[in-house]
């Protein structure tokens, strides 16, 4: 499936997206946003991608802006039973942060979970020192029902991990407010 926006395109993951990726997470300013420590090289993301690909509980996409690979999306640990899963975003590529377009994807990935997946809840862990990711997922109707005080680790300092949701009921509520 591929989903268009104004801004940015989101495309099925390819092997081939991880030559990019690696670049793009290896950059210091975007790790502290990231739960990754460790460098990355090719072949954990090839691999990475390879197993994620054929999961029945996950789904990846890539992010592009125009013909750039810029980031990536997805769902995991998805829950059939309770109808749940735990979102995830990253705009790799400094250039494109600030631009509106983790909004729109995360609206597309909102309505991909509850209207295709028939999902009933989405939900996700930021860590509180990424003040503009917080602002994208309650402009896009997340709730903050939780805290994990210190549970992130940086630099010399620690910070809360916020677990925040969305349920389908409150989508479908706010639906009209999105731009897609």
């Amino acid at each position: 499936m591929r989903m268009e926006g104004k801004l940015a395109t989101l495309r099925p993951m390819e092997v081939s997206d991880a030559q990019k990726f690696v670049q793009l997470i290896n950059d210091e300013k975007t790790k502290e946003y990231l739960s990754l420590v460790f460098p990355m090289n090719q072949f954990l993301e090839e691999e990475w991608i390879k197993k994620n690909a054929i999961s029945h509980n996950q789904v990846n996409f890539s992010i592009e802006a125009g013909d750039n690979l810029i980031g990536s999306a997805g769902l995991m640990g998805i829950d059939w039973v309770a109808r749940s899963a735990e979102y995830g975003i990253a705009i790799f590529d400094p250039n494109y942060w600030n631009k509106g377009i983790g909004t729109e994807v995360t609206q597309m990935m909102l309505r991909y979970a509850f209207e295709y997946l028939n999902l009933n809840r989405v939900w996700l862990r930021v860590f509180e020192n990424n003040q503009r990711a917080i602002r994208v997922y309650e402009k896009c109707g997340f709730i903050q029902e939780g805290r994990m005080r210190q549970a992130r680790y940086l630099k010399g300092q620690y910070f809360d991990v916020i677990i925040m949701s969305i349920l389908a009921d409150e989508y479908w509520r706010i639906k009209s407010d999105y731009q897609l």
